[in-house]
Parts: C-alpha cells; sequence; structure tokens
C-alpha cells in the first residue's frame, strides 16, 4: 500500500534534518575535526525495551498450530464460547498474574 498524502510532511521533516546536519557540520568543521564528525542516536530504556519487543513480535510466528488445533477441538466439542463469564474472568486472572 502507498500512501501519497505524506509526501509533503515526510519532504519537510527532510529539510529539516538536513539543516541540521549542516549546522553540526559546520560547527564540527569550524572546531577542527573536519570529517571526523558524526551523529550519535542513544535510546532511552523505553525505546529499547519498544526496540526488544518489536523485534520478538517480528520473530514470532505468524500462526501456532497448537493453539489452532486446541481452538478447533473446543469449537467441535461445544465448549468454546459457551460461558463468557467464564472466559472473561480467565483473561482477567492471567492479565493480573503477569502484571
Amino acid at each position: 500500500m502507498k500512501i501519497d498524502q505524506n509526501r509533503a510532511s515526510l519532504d519537510a521533516k527532510g529539510v529539516r534534518a538536513e539543516a541540521v546536519r549542516d549546522e553540526r557540520t559546520g560547527a564540527a568543521e569550524r572546531a577542527g575535526h573536519g570529517d571526523r564528525a558524526a551523529d550519535q542516536v542513544r535510546l532511552s530504556n523505553t525505546g529499547q525495551l519498544a526496540a526488544t519487543a518489536a523485534a520478538a513480535a517480528n520473530a514470532a510466528p505468524d500462526v501456532r498450530p497448537e493453539a489452532v488445533a486446541r481452538g478447533k477441538a473446543l469449537l467441535e466439542r461445544g465448549d468454546l464460547g459457551k460461558d463468557a463469564g467464564k472466559l472473561a474472568d480467565a483473561l482477567i486472572d492471567s492479565l493480573l498474574d503477569k502484571g
């Protein structure tokens, strides 16, 4: 899917980033560092956690065959979805156990 409507805002950000980069390069040259100036990026702990979570999500398989088989078996037996209150309690309990 291609989204062309965002092009203008991306160009504006790109121009600003280039201006900042040129400003830093000029400051480094004035300080006598020449080509040795390098950009640095630091991630906060939250940013590092988000990057780790994204990498784990990307590495996880899209389909878990064992969960699909378990769901099909429950559905065939008529045990899937017959007690919404029990399902809600189990979901809440699992969330509380993780926290």
